[in-house]
């Protein structure tokens, strides 16, 4: 009983020369003949004995790390298959020839698969089209190599709708370093490709409207602007047709810029007054008005609706006010306009606003500037030229008509004793009486080249291009008698009871060695002589400069 507990083995010893080993008690292990026994070798015995009792006892407790070692692999491999196809990860393997040893469950949940083997013989049908070469380029390439690879690509899912799936693939080599095949798991980026369209989308749209608003700056023509808008804004949405309105007093609206894409169907071009979906706008003005935007789908076949199947009105505001409408149309198939596409529309019209703005303050320091530039060279008392546009003007036609050599004429008139008149009747009867011939002069010109400014005091000039000197002289006589005509009382005057004007009158071809005060000078002149020989008369005086 003790040996058992020390795992000793019993030995019985006899000196019968036969016996049956079946007939020996279960703790005995073997038998010796007594004869043959001698100390030496019955030590040897034990020792061999108990060493080879423990290397069984080794192998037996080997044997049972062995089982479990099994049995813990056995259920490892179970967890990882449970883990491999519970994951949303798409896995799979092959060998090295390229054929598929593995998917798992989750292939078969995106592709909607009954068994993995009717997934194996044709998963990569389901790859766009557009996608399929690269990656069977890609999967080749390695194999041959025996590198891992790393692609994009569509994959059709349940519905027949495509997902993007990121595939990786990593090699596998045996401990002898041969190549047994690759290991692959994807994931779904749809979403993230979706964001990184829409970053590509933002992207464009910023420079688009980059573009827009420095052409804006660089421009303050309106119309110009609004043109290169719809024309930028149509090849970035590809619309096929975009047009800016203004909204008039009466709400209705009147097309100012409008570009369509050059295949653009028959019905976006509409040659009727009616440009836009009046119903469309007519029924949303209000919403409008707010600054919202107003987006629907068209029946091509109810009459009181515009041609257009998709159709979106964006409201540009200018002081706080409904300015005009940007209307986007597609006349061909349905459209859903998607969020960035509308933002951009958005900030267009915040930017159009912007140049409505600068083109009104500018178009208000236009006229602000012509008002200033008229004062600048208008008489405020008779609304006529003054001395400093007759500078200007006889410069500019001399130089002109010495390249043509053409004549230029100049009439210098002066009120006779207007001294006299003015201490007679007063300064304000004397600027009424200013006025009245500074208009009696102006009605015998007929020519818009012909000019009438007042020279300074109760002198007066005129400047006739393209005029000689019998023109001059005719329209002198025509001056003089329109200014009798007026019958202003001059009492005080030894000419005649009414306001008289004597004239001096002037002509030559103008040189271009010569300034044109030679001109002046002449007509200055023929004035004295006028004075001298009575007043109210027109004295010629020539000049040559050739």
């Amino acid at each position: 009983m003790e040996a058992n507990i020390y795992n000793i083995p019993l030995l019985l010893f006899t000196d019968e020369m036969s016996i049956d080993l079946a007939s020996l008690p279960l703790a005995v292990d073997n038998c010796l003949i007594l004869a043959d026994i001698y100390p030496d070798f019955l030590k040897k015995i034990i020792f061999f004995t108990l060493k080879r009792n423990k290397q069984n006892q080794y192998f037996k407790a080997l044997k049972q790390e062995n089982v479990k070692l099994t049995s813990d692999l056995i259920a490892t491999k179970n967890l990882f298959k449970t883990i491999i196809n519970n994951t949303s990860t798409l896995v799979w393997m092959c060998d090295a020839i390229g054929n598929t040893t593995f998917f798992n469950q989750a292939w078969n949940r995106v592709l909607d698969r009954e068994n993995e083997t009717k997934l194996n013989s044709n998963w990569m049908v389901n790859i766009h089209p557009q996608d399929l070469a690269n990656c069977e380029f890609e999967f080749k390439q390695s194999l041959a190599k025996s590198t891992g690879f790393k692609i994009n690509y569509r994959l059709k899912i349940l519905n027949q709708k495509y997902c993007w799936i990121s595939n990786y693939a990593v090699p596998q080599f045996s401990l002898e370093g041969k190549f047994k095949g690759l290991v692959g798991y994807c994931f779904d980026i749809t979403s993230l490709k979706k964001t990184e369209q829409k970053l590509i989308q933002r992207a464009a749209s910023d420079r688009l409207l980059a573009q827009i608003t420095q052409k804006i700056h660089a421009s303050l023509e309106l119309e110009q602007i609004l043109q290169t808008t719809v024309d930028e804004v149509k090849q970035f949405l590809l619309a096929e047709k975009i047009q800016i309105n203004r909204v008039e007093e009466t709400k209705q609206l009147t097309l100012l810029v409008e570009s369509r894409l050059v295949d653009s169907p028959l019905s976006c071009d509409i040659s009727e007054p009616k440009q836009v979906p009046e119903t469309l706008f007519q029924k949303n003005i209000a919403c409008l008005a707010s600054g919202s935007i107003v987006s629907q789908n068209f029946d091509e076949s109810s009459p009181d609706q515009a041609r257009a199947c998709s159709t979106l009105l964006i409201p540009i505001m200018a002081e706080a006010k409904l300015w005009g409408v940007i209307c986007v149309e597609n006349c061909s198939i349905d459209r859903e306009w998607n969020l960035e596409e509308i933002n951009l529309l958005e900030r267009v019209a915040l930017e159009l606003s912007v140049a409505i703005k600068q083109a009104k303050l500018y178009q208000q320091l236009e006229q602000a500037n012509q008002e200033l530039q008229q004062l600048s060279v208008m008489d405020s008392l008779t609304q006529i030229a003054n001395r400093r546009k007759f500078d200007q003007y006889i410069a500019q036609e001399w130089i002109r008509l010495s390249r043509e050599q053409s004549p230029l004429a100049l009439i210098l008139c002066d009120i006779d004793y207007f001294k006299l008149y003015n201490d007679t009747y007063g300064h304000p009867a004397g600027d009424r009486c200013l006025v009245e011939v500074a208009q009696a002069i102006s009605k015998v010109t007929k020519r818009p080249s012909d000019l009438v400014a007042r020279y300074g005091g109760e002198e007066f000039v005129l400047v006739l291009p393209q005029t000689p000197i019998a023109g001059a002289k005719y329209l002198a006589q025509q001056i003089r008698l329109q200014v009798q005509s007026l019958k202003i009382p001059h009492l005080r005057s030894s000419v005649d009871l009414y306001v008289t004007i004597s004239l001096g009158v002037s002509s030559c071809l103008p040189h271009p060695d010569f300034d044109f005060e030679v001109l002046v000078a002449a007509a200055d002149q023929g004035l004295y002589q006028a004075k001298e020989r009575g007043r109210n008369q027109a004295v010629e005086y020539g000049i040559e400069l050739y």
